[in-house]
């Protein structure tokens, strides 16, 4: 995303008038006496999943943007709760931060549910521009409504298949295995409609419920997939890549609204410096967990007839028209 231009759509969003250059002489206007402000931050990700790094690194661009008036305390693993707890919490103002799946944020606004539509984008890089364009500005309005504040949008990898019994390369290869999915109608539609039984589901739950049969298939990331030590469960990876995830780090407006001016510069320039990072980190990382998976005796597979699923979603696209809305049209497939 271009930094000017991230910049300028986050700033101008909460009516603020200078540009984020002027960040230096953030003074004593609200925090006073030199105190340090904690800024709990919450996530569910394993404690090495790239994305932690990615926010330790936030903490530390901020403070160094503000003279160390904020210290941020990362919470991985669920420690605060499960993302539906984090993101009320972080709306009403009790959280200050948290990153989030899309798919969650359904729970304010069914409309944000379109980041979950499958085969979207052709491929990645279609995301990465889509973002910085209309629909990431329209997506930061709908969430500042419901006093949620965007500071970047982290790349969370292409989602896939895996599970316990087969490679998939058709859908028909989905059909009548039980999967978990996130608490998204999207996600559940899409699902059920490629002939699997779709069963949402907390991320902390999933590990057990492949352990007792519960599930026999989940759909992620490589990082997720490994870190969580699902490949130990579920030995069938598929690169079905029906998804390129998106999560959001997220502030509170309220919050966010009550800090000197100054400093709510400093969280827009750390959360650009932190997005660029994050998605440099993921890179890095994903081949890295493809080869440990495989290690892990996971069998990857890559053969996958992509036009085939392509075909089979075009209903829940057609279904969730109404629903979307203009969001639709800001999409490839729309």
């Amino acid at each position: 995303m271009n930094r000017r231009r991230f910049l300028s759509l986050s700033l101008a969003t909460t009516g603020l008038a200078a540009g984020a250059g002027a960040l230096t002489g953030c003074g004593d206007d609200e925090v006073g006496s030199g105190d340090r402000v904690e800024v709990r931050l919450g996530d569910t990700v394993n404690e090495t999943n790239p994305q932690i790094a990615a926010e330790r690194f936030f903490g530390e661009r901020l403070a160094a943007l503000t003279d160390d008036a904020y210290e941020v305390k990362v919470f991985p693993n669920g420690q605060l709760g499960d993302h539906n707890k984090m993101n009320e919490q972080v709306h009403n103002g009790s959280l200050p931060m948290t990153k989030t799946l899309f798919a969650n944020l359904t729970a304010f606004d069914k409309r944000l549910g379109v980041m979950s539509l499958p085969y979207s984008f052709a491929k990645q890089e279609d995301l990465f521009v889509a973002l910085v364009g209309g629909l990431g500005q329209q997506l930061g309005r709908i969430l500042e409504y419901y006093d949620l504040k965007v500071l970047a949008f982290f790349d969370s990898g292409a989602r896939n298949v895996y599970n316990k019994k087969r490679p998939i390369r058709t859908p028909a290869d989905l059909k009548g295995l039980k999967i978990r999915v996130p608490q998204d109608a999207v996600a559940i539609e899409t699902f059920n409609t490629l002939g699997a039984t779709a069963t949402p589901m907390a991320t902390g739950e999933i590990y057990g419920a492949l352990q007792k049969g519960t599930i026999d298939a989940a759909e992620n990331n490589p990082i997720f997939y490994v870190t969580n030590k699902h490949v130990e469960e579920a030995k069938f990876w598929s690169w079905t890549r029906h998804q390129f995830g998106v999560d959001a780090l997220l502030v509170s407006k309220k919050w966010f609204d009550g800090r000197p001016k100054p400093h709510q510069d400093a969280f827009v320039e750390a959360g650009w410096e932190t997005q660029q990072r994050e998605r440099e980190l993921w890179a890095a990382e994903t081949e890295k967990y493809i080869k440990q998976a495989a290690d892990s005796g996971a069998q990857i597979n890559d053969d996958i007839d992509f036009a085939a699923f392509q075909q089979a979603v075009r209903p829940v696209v057609d279904k969730y028209r109404g629903t979307f809305g203009d969001l639709l049209d800001l999409l490839p497939l729309g």
